[in-house]
């Protein structure tokens, strides 16, 4: 149920990087509240599609890539007024949530100054390179790169990964005008080119992103939040495989070239099966991506696919969801022994790896409603558990201590109070409103009293404040409830079915709330 979220054009300056200290800002809760979990026909959550948008590609915009924007401003204010919120998502965040020091750090963070203090006129690829160059150095001597063998470790591997991913990217770009030029199809070639692709003034600027991203991951690294990723230290690693490392390559291109095709023509292919097994929503090629869910082939490529998108930052992006877990689990023992997590939508199961390498012990149940999705998390956590505790044998599916359960996020088939965490990723993006407050409903009801709650997705209105007048336009992307899910007030949501709110992070495009049950 993972999704690529905001396109890979959201872009942060390349300027001196200040952390802000850690913010423990009282909660101030509403006076006014609803009824436990209104049902969406109480809230009038009729969704507005992709087809209501004026985009830079609409004829009424005439190609002016400002009237797109201003379009979409527009829509997302007429969401939140639609939905009776009296203020943005991000604005109720701030009374409702502790605000970890990542909220204002992302924040004020501004995409329209791509490489500040760096001459985005100066003539030439090599002068902005050697200009980015220098402004890069700089900030990495204050970012601690070399401040420690570990944190060079952990910025070769990262840099060198992203450097290859947008190889990657780069690649599929290139195969998408190849086959559109085989096809005849000279605008889709001519979209295709990379100064179409990226709206930035300098072809430097999709970097800076994930340079920012992997700070904030390897502070929390050194803070003793998490671990190193365990695949950066494990050599046997199928990602240091040269054969895998190209098979997977090629994949991509080809994934990529008819993802893109699909997207220029605006018609996303049905899904293959069709079944009563699953809910209607479910059945949508999200993203213009082959199969929708529903294929071995999207499951073994989609790990590729969106760290392409986000030039390696998605990882970096999803652990800030170890934050809360680590504090919660303070106390509990390092390696888990003795608790139950769940998490919902589970996808590839690449994150269960990170949970399981930091909390061995624990009790894992992996849930999504794609059965090749659910195989390919069993396959990741199997290699985890080979490569990284291959002596441990802790019970679950192939001795790793997980369970794999295939059901909706709106309808668990667990006991009441049966987990003591539960966690998601990436899903409420994809989901109708009405169903969000029943998948929401009944996460709640499977966690124990005393338990947390993550709930980990894409920024919102109000959250970067750069964003807001364009970040609607990723629903356009064949993702149907996107602009409904950027106006919506997560923390009034949990709080209607019994949950108190805790801590708020932020990491590059991603969210994390986390929410805790009363005793």
């Amino acid at each position: 149920m993972r999704a690529h979220m905001q396109a890979s054009t959201m872009l942060l300056r390349v300027g001196p990087i200040n952390v802000h200290p850690v913010r423990a800002r009282t909660s101030l809760l509403r006076n006014r509240r609803r009824p436990a979990c209104l049902p969406v026909s109480a809230r009038a959550a009729t969704t507005l599609t992709p087809a209501t948008v004026v985009t830079p590609d609409s004829p009424t915009s005439s190609g002016n890539p400002m009237l797109g924007v201003l379009n979409n401003a527009l829509l997302q204010q007429a969401e939140v007024q639609r939905q009776g919120l009296e203020e943005k998502p991000g604005e109720a965040d701030a009374r409702n949530f502790k605000l970890h020091w990542s909220v204002d750090f992302w924040k004020h963070r501004s995409q329209s100054q791509d490489l500040a203090g760096t001459n985005t006129n100066s003539s030439g690829t090599v002068n902005k390179a050697l200009e980015f160059i220098e402004s890069l150095t700089s900030n990495a001597s204050k970012a601690g790169v070399f401040a420690s063998p570990t944190a060079t470790a952990y910025w070769a591997y990262h840099l060198t990964r992203t450097g290859f991913l947008a190889v990657q990217g780069l690649s599929g770009l290139f195969a998408t005008q190849a086959a559109a030029r085989a096809e005849g199809n000279p605008e889709a070639a001519e979209r295709s080119k990379v100064g179409q692709m990226f709206n930035t003034k300098s072809p430097l600027a999709p970097f800076v992103e994930p340079l920012t991203m992997y700070y904030q991951d390897y502070k929390n690294i050194e803070a003793g939040m998490y671990k190193l990723p365990w695949d950066m230290t494990t050599l046997r690693n199928k990602q240091y495989d040269p054969l895998h490392v190209l098979n997977t390559a090629a994949s991509f291109a080809y994934e990529a070239s008819n993802t893109l095709r699909r997207r220029f023509q605006g018609a996303p292919e049905e899904v293959w099966l069709q079944s009563s097994m699953y809910p209607k929503y479910y059945l949508n090629t999200f993203h213009y991506q082959t199969d929708g869910w529903l294929s071995e082939k999207s499951a073994s490529i989609y790990e590729a696919s969106t760290e392409t998108l986000f030039l390696g930052r998605q990882d970096a992006m999803q652990r800030q969801s170890l934050v809360p877990l680590h504090n919660f689990m303070q106390g509990r023992g390092r390696e888990g022994a003795g608790t139950k997590m769940l998490e919902v939508a589970c996808g590839t199961g690449r994150f269960a790896t990170f949970v399981k390498d930091n909390y061995p012990r624990m009790d894992y149940t992996a849930l999504d409603l794609s059965p090749y999705y659910l195989y390919e998390a069993r396959n990741n956590i199997k290699n985890w558990h080979r490569l990284r505790q291959p002596n441990l044998k802790m019970g679950g599916v192939d001795g790793s201590g997980t369970h794999f359960l295939q059901a909706a996020a709106e309808s668990i088939p667990q006991d009441d109070a049966s987990h003591d965490v539960v966690l998601s990723i990436y899903l409420f993006h994809e989901l109708p409103p009405e169903v969000r407050r029943a998948a929401a409903k009944d996460m709640v009801r499977v966690l124990k009293p005393g338990g947390l709650l993550i709930l980990t997705d894409s920024v919102q209105l109000g959250d970067r404040s750069s964003f807001d007048a364009s970040i609607g336009r990723f629903g356009d992307f064949n993702e149907p409830y996107y602009r409904s899910f950027i106006a919506e007030d997560f923390g009034q949501m949990f709080k209607d079915c019994g949950l108190e709110c805790d801590e708020k992070l932020l990491g590059s495009s991603t969210k994390v709330l986390s929410f805790r049950k009363p005793l």
